[in-house]
Parts: structure tokens; C-alpha cells; sequence
């Protein structure tokens, strides 16, 4: 998932991201570190659900196609 939003907005999409994906604060802020760009990697339904709970809050984000060798797995890219 590819979230577009800029660094002012960044902190809302990390305490969304954070809480929908159990993460520790360091791992939110690592996260937020590669705001805008791609911030996760997984299923296709996971990767809907997260972009539903930040376009519920009227935040953007991409959904992009990614391949790996064991399918979709890198939780979040870090």
C-alpha cells in the first residue's frame, strides 16, 4: 500500500496504521519515515482494509501490485 498523504498528515495515518497493525512506536515511526510512499505490503483484503480505515478518516492511499516468491508476505516492509 502506497499511502500519498504528506508529512503534516503523517502522524494520523501512523496512529491509524499503528493501531489497526499492532505495531510498537518504533515501528510507527519507521513507518512514518517512508511516508509518502509504500508503507505495507500484504493480502489484497489486508491491504483494502487498511486503506478503508484511512479513507474513513479522508486520508490517501494506493493500493499497488507487488509479487514475491511465497506469495505476499513483508507485514510492513521495514
Amino acid at each position: 500500500m502506497i499511502v500519498l498523504e504528506k508529512k503534516q498528515r503523517a502522524t494520523v495515518v501512523t496512529k491509524i496504521l499503528r493501531e489497526a497493525m499492532s505495531l510498537s512506536l518504533a515501528e510507527a515511526m519507521k513507518l512514518k519515515k517512508k511516508m509518502p510512499g509504500s508503507v505495507f505490503i500484504g493480502t489484497k483484503s489486508e491491504t483494502n482494509r487498511l486503506k478503508q480505515l484511512l479513507a474513513a478518516e479522508g486520508l490517501k492511499a494506493e493500493i499497488g501490485r507487488s509479487v514475491t516468491t511465497m506469495g505476499v508476505v513483508d507485514r510492513i516492509g521495514l
